[in-house]
């Protein structure tokens, strides 16, 4: 299962306290393009561009819009940019829509699809949640991908072609999620969540960003850890049986 697979992520991936978005792991998955799950935001560049930007969200009317990126009020910038805006291509989607519950289950998903397959990095990328009126509740402010030589931005190395299949699960720290949850932005199943993205070092295709959970209830086809991912988990769950026999030799 997708979310089984996003929950080892997270036991294992490192957590770092200074930024508001941290990379948990990297999942190659199939089937996790447009129309199959809630995405948020889809942004590609035109043209021989080598970046990318994008944002989508809620004016304070409640009224979808799109731009560059979030001002401090949680609201789309207006200028150049590079939303995609065709069916299934952007939300912003309901927390019920992606199976969050909670600041703890919360999720963001960025879905690259570089045309060889070769690397990209993310330059930028924040959510914001908004009360079913369009009042803007709480938006992040950082992301950071420890364990990457490019952190705090985020250069993946090498992608899948094709969209929805190299998955780069991104959640809130320990103090934002107690901040956001203060805020009121998981009171309400209702409540919404926009994202702002951007990337460099593109080669066309299209690149999104969906909101995901990590309890294994939203919808959508099943991932597959990458390689590394999986020896991460053969490695920490003979750790943890190590620690349990260790425990039961001293009972």
């Amino acid at each position: 299962m997708k979310q089984f697979a996003i929950s080892i992520a997270m036991l294992f991936g490192v957590q770092a306290s200074f930024a508001n978005l941290i990379l948990q792991s990297p999942i190659q998955s199939n089937g996790t393009g447009l129309g199959t799950e809630p995405t948020v935001l889809t942004i590609q560049g035109t043209g021989n561009a080598t970046s990318e930007t994008g944002c989508v969200g809620l004016d304070s009317s409640g009224a979808v819009t799109t731009g560059v990126f979030f001002d401090v009020n949680g609201r789309c910038t207006t200028g150049t940019n590079d939303t995609k805006t065709g069916a299934g291509q952007i939300g912003p989607q309901t927390l019920s829509a992606g199976g969050v519950t909670s600041a703890s289950n919360f999720a963001i998903v960025f879905n690259a699809d570089q045309t060889a397959s070769g690397p990209i990095t993310l330059t930028g990328l924040q959510a914001t949640f908004y009360s079913p009126t369009g009042q803007k509740l709480y938006t992040t402010t950082g992301f950071s991908c420890a364990g990457l030589a490019s952190s705090p931005t985020c250069t993946f190395p090498t992608t899948a072609s094709g969209i929805g299949k190299s998955g780069y699960v991104f959640v809130l720290d320990s103090t934002q999620a107690a901040a956001a949850t203060l805020a009121g932005a998981f009171n309400n199943p209702n409540n919404i969540v926009g994202v702002s993205g951007s990337a460099s070092g593109i080669s066309g295709g299209a690149e999104t960003f969906y909101l995901g959970n990590t309890t294994g209830t939203a919808p959508g086809p099943s991932p597959t850890p990458e390689p590394g991912t999986w020896f991460s988990m053969v490695m920490g769950l003979g750790l943890v049986g190590l620690a349990t026999l260790r425990r039961r030799s001293r009972q």
